[in-house]
Order: C-alpha cells, then sequence, then structure tokens
C-alpha cells in the first residue's frame, strides 16, 4: 500500500485550521498578559479548533474553570459558517444548569436533542435563550488532570450530516480531553516553579 503524501497531508491539516473560525470568551487581549496567560489561552484555541474536525461538528467549545470561579473562566469556541451569525457572541459563565453539573460530577454526557430538551438540568439558556447559538444535541467531556483535578470542560454540538454522537464520537473527544489536560497540567506546573523560583529569588534578595 503506498505512503500518504506527507507534504499534502500536512497542507490539508494548515488548511483545516486556516478555516476556523473561534470566538473568545476570555477577557480582552491585554498588553501585560503573562506568557502563561498566552500559552493557555493558544492551549484551549487549538484544542476547540481541533475537536470540531476531529468530530465533525458545527459549534466546539473548550474552556478552563479558573479555581472554581466561572466568573473568571477562559473560553474558546469554534464555529462552521453555519453559525456565521454568532461569530462575535460573548457573555460570562454563569456556572449553573447543566454546564456545572458536568463539572462537579466529573464525567462526560452525550445526548441527542430531545434528551438535552427534556434533562432536568438544561436551563434552556436563561437569560440569554434567544441569543446564543442554537444547540443541536450535546457532547461534553470534563478535562481532568492525573490528579483527578478537574480543569475545564470540552463540548460539541450539532454533528455534521445531522447526526447524533456516538460512542466512537465520545471516545475521541475523551483522548482529546486528556491531551489537553496534560498540556494545561505541564503549564500549570512550569508556573508554580517559576512562580517559586522567583518568590524564593525575592527572598534572598531582601537577606
Amino acid at each position: 500500500m503506498p505512503e500518504p503524501d506527507q507534504s499534502r497531508l500536512k497542507t490539508s491539516n494548515e488548511n483545516v485550521i486556516k478555516s476556523q473560525k473561534s470566538t473568545d470568551w476570555s477577557p480582552a487581549p491585554d498588553p501585560n498578559a503573562t506568557p502563561f496567560d498566552k500559552a493557555v489561552d493558544a492551549l484551549l484555541q487549538l484544542t476547540a479548533e481541533v475537536a470540531r474536525q476531529l468530530v465533525p461538528s458545527h459549534q466546539s467549545a473548550a474552556a478552563l474553570i479558573v479555581k472554581d470561579e466561572w466568573k473568571d473562566m477562559r473560553k474558546y469556541f469554534s464555529l462552521s459558517p453555519k453559525y456565521a451569525e454568532w461569530f462575535n457572541y460573548r457573555t460570562p459563565a454563569a456556572g449553573y444548569g447543566i454546564h456545572a453539573t458536568i463539572v462537579e460530577a466529573n464525567k462526560s454526557i452525550r445526548l441527542t436533542q430531545a434528551e438535552l430538551e427534556n434533562h432536568p438540568d438544561f436551563k434552556k439558556f436563561g437569560c440569554e435563550a434567544g441569543k446564543h447559538p442554537p444547540m443541536r444535541g450535546w457532547l461534553a467531556v470534563p478535562i481532568i488532570g492525573q490528579d483527578g483535578r478537574n480543569y475545564g470542560l470540552l463540548q460539541l454540538s450539532d454533528k455534521y450530516n445531522d447526526a447524533d454522537f456516538t460512542d466512537e464520537d465520545e471516545a475521541h473527544l475523551k483522548r482529546l480531553a486528556q491531551m489537553a489536560a496534560i498540556g494545561l497540567g505541564a503549564l500549570c506546573r512550569q508556573y508554580h516553579r517559576h512562580h517559586t523560583a522567583k518568590k524564593n529569588h525575592e527572598a534572598l534578595s531582601r537577606n
């Protein structure tokens, strides 16, 4: 069997990423943002884009929940042209309803549209009803670190061809969430090492 043309594969993958349109729900760009902030944002944005291609869907989102504070959530959205109307939609996370349930339980969920609408924790977007992008089915997996800590949530909605999400889709998204968790964990450890070294250096400088 002939080997695939790696250069063509690379070009195809680059075109996939370039075709994405992501909406940033994190704080507005800050010229004083630390390298850590920028690295986390880049990882979340790429994860959202890859998720939507891994399980072909019209919507994906990757979110980091900072110290269990939903108001400080950093979230990236990737939307297909079907949802062009919502490319600039932004709203702070509220931390209640079905999203909070998934994070608290640290377990994935896969729902058809009918199951989503009938779920007792689905609040139909609350005060954002009519403004939030409509959903069609939902697949969400928590981003869990090696220590069992929840870093956030990876979500998909509206699978291509009006299909429902499958067991295989869930398995793929779980693996991507594991990779994101490894990346976020590494960034957090690097940040803490740098922060500790800086504090130690400042303490020695005062002596």
